[in-house]
Parts: structure tokens; sequence; C-alpha cells
């Protein structure tokens, strides 16, 4: 089942570039500085225990992700039963007054898709947008079976994953924000979560991750 789902992911990111890039809306500035916060904080960025993970390259890809059966399959309508079982045993975020009011506002319609068009800032980490012709040169119906992962290895020795974000949603206060987000570093290997940061002055913090898929 994990591998099945991991497989499908992988699809619905590829068939984006199969047919020919679209031109979407750029995404919105603070969107990156969300993305920021969620590549430092999984980077473990000054922790000795995650010292493989620093330095690494991680490929972001260009258009946010969007609800759909597989991935991002998360729907807010069916708050809070599916988050409920999809958190932590010890998460108590979801519980508080202004977070469940916020969470219970999200539009899940309202992660449409935007093109990002720089990289992401990121502290001890090297980040590249994923290209249309990178994801043809290693993962077209054609290219796949002799490249794939195994070839992208070797050509980016650092090669950390490709990682996906959807469009950032935001309290009216902009005190908290909830995105998708999906790492995938081999054809085996790889998740996705639904994440819940908070403000801390002039930085995000995850609050919460709930986890949708891993493999």
């Amino acid at each position: 089942m994990p591998f099945l789902l991991l497989f499908a992911f992988l699809l619905a990111i590829q068939s984006q570039f199969a047919h020919g890039q679209k031109v979407y809306p750029e995404l919105p500035e603070q969107d990156y500085t969300v993305y920021s916060a969620v590549i430092n904080e999984y980077a473990n960025c000054g922790d000795t225990k995650y010292a493989s993970r620093q330095n690494q390259l991680i490929f972001v890809n260009t258009v946010t992700e969007v609800k759909t059966r597989h991935g991002f399959s998360f729907d807010f309508v069916n708050i809070p039963q599916e988050l409920n079982e999809l958190l932590p045993a010890q998460s108590t975020f979801q519980n508080e007054p202004a977070w469940k009011q916020f969470i219970a506002s999200i539009d899940t319609s309202a992660f449409t898709k935007h093109t990002l068009t720089r990289p992401i800032k990121a502290q001890c980490q090297q980040t590249q947008l994923w290209t249309d012709a990178q994801n043809a040169y290693y993962f077209s119906e054609q290219t796949a079976p002799q490249r794939g992962y195994d070839a992208l290895q070797k050509d980016y020795e650092n090669f950390g994953a490709i990682v996906s974000f959807s469009k950032v949603a935001y309290s009216n206060d902009r005190s908290k924000a909830v995105c998708y987000y999906a790492s995938v570093r081999d054809g085996l290997a790889g998740s996705g979560y639904i994440l819940f940061l908070e403000r801390s002055g002039t930085s995000w913090k995850i609050a919460g991750r709930a986890m949708l898929w891993i493999a």
C-alpha cells in the first residue's frame, strides 16, 4: 500500500510536466517565508545528529500542490474527525480555541496552483527549482527506466530530496498558517504532511504535523 501510494503521488507530480507546464499566478512572497521555515526545521540545522541532512541539495517543485486522491488527500471539511486520527497522540495544539476556529474556516479549494519563481532560502541546505527539463530527463515514460532516482543521485552527489508545497492558508491575524508538504528521496522513500505553523516574532515554527502518507 505505501509503495502504491508513493508511485501514484510521483505520477501526479510528473504528469504536470508530461503535457507541458501551464502558466499559473506567481506565488505570494509571504509563502516563501513559510517554505523557508519548513525546510530549515526539517534540516535540523545545528543539530549534529542530523549532520547528514546539512548541505544537501533540495529540489523544489515549481508548481504548488492541490488536493488530489493521492498525496495531498486531506479535506478540511472532515475536521476534526480526520485530523485527530492523523496527528500524534501527544498533540494538543488543535484543541486550542484559536486553532480550532482557524482550522474550521479553511476552504480546501483555496489551495490553488501557483508558480514559484525563485529558490527557497535555506540556512544549511541548497535549494533549486525542479525544472521541466530535469523532470523529462529523469522521469519521463521513456527515460525513467534507464535513469530515474539512481541517475539523479549519481549526477548530484549531495541530492537530498524533491519537495512539494501547497499554497499557504493563513489565519485572519496572520499568526497561524497551514500548508501541505511532501518530500521524496527515491522511489521507495518519501512522506507527505499537513503542516500547522505559528508565527514567533518574524519567523514561523511548526506547531504540529499530520502525516498523510509515507513510504
